[in-house]
């Protein structure tokens, strides 16, 4: 396969991590009032596998330990949320962009 090529494969496993991560996101926020909830995570060595092809298995998405609970025993903060979603939304914006500037260039290379 050529580099191009590999390179478009890779940002568009990436940009499905990142769809992956923004629905995690997403749930977590959905529930920081849910009493008892846990925080969910993908630990960053599960996507580097996922990603690069170095794990056939789908994603492991955890509950995050060690984090303090209140009251209720939910342990989401939403400021954390926020903050992760707009990480990760940046993230998918970037990948979007390079993979759409690698794709202009195949165009171009046609066409000449």
């Amino acid at each position: 396969m050529s580099p191009v090529i590999e390179q478009v494969d890779l940002m568009s496993r990436m940009l499905d991590v990142a769809e992956m991560r923004h629905r995690i996101i997403s749930h977590n926020i959905a529930n920081v009032n849910t009493p008892g909830f846990h925080r969910l995570e993908v630990s960053f060595e599960d996507v580097l596998n996922h990603t690069t092809g170095g794990d056939s298995e789908q994603l492991v998405i955890r509950e995050q330990a060690g984090l303090p609970e209140r009251a209720d025993g939910n342990n989401v903060d939403i400021d954390r949320e926020v903050g992760a979603l707009h990480k990760n939304a940046t993230a998918y914006q970037t990948y979007a962009q390079l993979m759409a500037s690698q794709l202009q260039l195949m165009r171009r290379a046609i066409e000449t």
